[in-house]
């Protein structure tokens, strides 16, 4: 007798496949649309990381695939396979990580999610789990319509081609990075901010780094909005050190106070700098993934005034 034509333990095995390949695809959608973020994740394991960028493209294109074919019920015998050795992967990345002092972030979820090594490695448990039961119902099982599923897994591949490729053109930064309107942060770990509470008051909030060859012309621009009448406060948050604040300071002559923020704070902030956001009473209130113009600046704060 075949496992699968039991009707509740063929609902169930579905059910649970569609669970984890929901999980999947939604992971590396969140990838897709930051693969810069991914590439750099990968990079710090050291494990050949000169083909980081290739590896994060990869590992993007393999998991909307394999979702799509847990979603569709595609090859019931293979495709839970390949899920349950990518898992076993994952599992060994997070433990290899763990080893090397990587416990913070497992960029399963881009920098949208953040959760630490033991959560990670207990959810993957429970996916491999659900896919052995699915695997042990499902192996006799044989639908119809292979050619469509198979078209399925085609088409989710070409769309994280697509998705990954026209990624820095997506206006999508609010949705794939933790800054966003109504985002709050109890903390904010700066070095060299000295007489500003970022969680009292209306401020507005240059992110950047001096790495950027544009710093100057940036700066420049900055100023102009620091200086609008409606600005009571703004301030600079690099993310490059405190060493370079002198610089910013006196080379670039910054009109708002700049300081050092930590990096691994700063990562899951953006997706590509500068980004610029007002803080009231420490709650995003509004964002821009560009240096917007200081009338837009004005009117945000106008707006956001009881």
């Amino acid at each position: 007798m075949q496992l699968s034509s039991n009707r509740v333990l063929y609902v169930t095995a579905r059910v649970l496949e569609s669970i984890v390949g929901l999980v999947f695809i939604v992971a590396a959608l969140m990838k897709a649309l930051d693969p810069g973020a991914f590439q750099e994740q990968i990079a710090a394991y050291g494990i050949f990381p000169t083909l980081a960028p290739v590896g994060a493209w990869v590992f993007i294109i393999v998991e909307f695939a394999l979702a799509a074919g847990l979603l569709s019920n595609l090859y019931p015998r293979v495709i839970p396979l390949l899920v349950m050795a990518m898992l076993l992967l994952f599992i060994g990345v997070t433990v290899y990580g763990m080893s090397i002092g990587l416990g913070e972030n497992c960029g399963c979820f881009g920098n949208l999610v953040h959760r630490g090594p033991e959560q990670v490695i207990i959810e993957d448990a429970l996916m491999l789990i659900a896919l052995l039961f699915s695997l042990v119902v499902l192996w006799s099982h044989r639908g119809t319509g292979k050619a469509i599923r198979i078209a399925i897994s085609v088409v989710a591949a070409c769309v994280a081609v697509a998705v990954t490729a026209l990624s820095p053109h997506l206006p999508v930064d609010d949705i794939v990075t933790q800054l966003h309107p109504g985002a709050h942060f109890t903390a904010w770990p700066v070095d060299g901010l000295y007489g500003k509470d970022l969680n009292k008051g209306t401020h507005v909030v240059f992110l950047f780094t001096i790495q950027d060859d544009r710093v100057g012309a940036d700066v420049e621009k900055m100023n102009a909005i620091a200086q609008q009448e409606a600005v009571k406060s703004a301030v600079g948050l690099i993310i490059d050190g405190t060493e370079h604040l002198t610089t910013l300071m006196f080379e670039y002559a910054a009109s708002f106070p700049v300081a050092a923020i930590e990096p691994r704070f700063a990562r899951p902030l953006y997706r590509a700098l500068p980004r610029v956001f007002i803080l009231r009473d420490g709650t995003v209130t509004n964002t821009w993934s560009e240096l917007p113009a200081p009338a837009d600046v004005v009117q945000a704060i106008q707006s956001a005034t009881p």
